[in-house]
């Protein structure tokens, strides 16, 4: 079951956090680092209402963000659905003791289920090129390719666009 995050599932979710990261930067992804996200960061997006956590028997397993904070570098991809009509998805995770046992599959259905009730026409989202495991996820997902990306100024670090519409 998804839901909003409250104050109180910080602890959890940096504690999922921190458990992803040193598979990431094993994998070759350093998009996420003991630095980033932080606590800080996600206590802006739990007083934003903008935290999802999904549970599984009473147990957060993982967690999304789902806002308006369409980063500038998406202007110059080629969406079906324009930023006003859409969100846009960041920081996902699901703990490793979870992993393979569709959380990921049901927080993508989830949010969307949300979203299409809410009017929105899709989301937008991004991952590092990297992280294959991710554009899988999407891919699997039914989220189409729309394209490469930088989002910050060091220019070796690409991103890769996706899409869903509803």
């Amino acid at each position: 079951m998804i839901r909003q995050a409250r104050k109180k599932d910080l602890s959890r979710v940096m504690e999922i956090k921190e458990a992803v990261v040193p598979l990431m930067v094993a994998a070759g992804n350093t998009q996420w680092s003991p630095e980033y996200p932080n606590a800080q960061r996600f206590t802006k997006d739990i007083e934003a209402g903008t935290l999802y956590v999904y549970e599984s028997d009473e147990e957060i397993v993982g967690f999304v963000v789902v806002d308006d904070e369409h980063p500038k570098p998406y202007e110059e991809i080629s969406w079906e659905v324009e930023a006003s009509q859409a969100k846009a998805m960041h920081r996902m995770a699901v703990d490793p003791g979870a992993q393979g046992q569709g959380v990921a599959r049901k927080m993508m259905e989830s949010i969307a289920e949300i979203l299409e009730q809410q009017g929105i026409k899709g989301i937008h989202t991004d991952t590092s090129l990297e992280n294959e495991r991710m554009q899988k996820q999407f891919e699997r997902n039914g989220y189409h390719y729309r394209g490469k990306l930088h989002l910050d100024d060091n220019i070796e670090d690409w991103y890769i666009a996706y899409e869903i519409t509803f």
